[in-house]
C-alpha cells in the first residue's frame, strides 16, 4: 500500500471512528451509505442502523455492531428476511455515516430480534465502545 493509501484510510478511520463513537454513546439513529451498496438494485438508497458497538473482529479489521432498520442490504437472517436485524460493518467500508435528525434520531431499546449482549459481541476480539441500555 503506498503512502497516499495510508494516509487517506487513516484519516476516513480518524472521522468515521468519532461520528461511530458519538452514535453509540448518545444512542443515534444514523444514516449509512456501504461500499458494496452499488452491487444493489436500490444502491443509491441510505441504509438506516442503530449503532451498539465498536472494535475489532477476528481479523483485526474495526467494526461496527449496528441493528438494520432500512435500506439495501445483502443478506438476510435465518428466517430468510433481509431487514431488521443485527449487522456487522466493516468500518474501512463505511463510505458515509451521519445522525438522523428529528422524532426519529434517537433509539432506546429493541422489540425484536433480542436485545443485543452488552458483555461482548462473538464477532469482535476486542470491545472499543458499547451502548449501554
Amino acid at each position: 500500500m503506498n503512502l497516499l493509501n495510508s494516509l487517506i484510510e487513516l484519516l476516513t478511520e480518524n472521522v468515521a471512528n468519532s461520528v461511530i463513537k458519538d452514535a453509540i454513546t448518545n444512542k443515534q439513529t444514523c444514516e449509512l451509505k456501504y461500499l458494496d451498496d452499488e452491487k444493489l438494485p436500490e444502491g443509491a438508497q441510505a441504509r438506516t442502523i442503530q449503532p451498539v458497538a465498536y472494535g475489532y473482529s477476528k481479523k483485526n479489521n474495526p467494526v461496527v455492531r449496528a441493528y438494520q432498520t432500512s435500506g439495501p442490504s445483502l443478506k438476510v437472517n435465518e428466517k430468510g428476511i433481509p431487514l431488521p436485524d443485527w449487522r456487522l460493518f466493516r468500518v474501512d467500508w463505511i463510505k458515509s455515516m451521519k445522525a438522523k435528525k428529528g422524532e426519529d434520531s434517537l433509539f432506546l431499546t429493541f422489540s425484536e430480534p433480542p436485545l443485543y449482549n452488552p458483555s461482548g459481541d462473538n464477532s469482535m476480539t476486542r470491545m472499543m465502545y458499547n451502548s449501554k441500555f
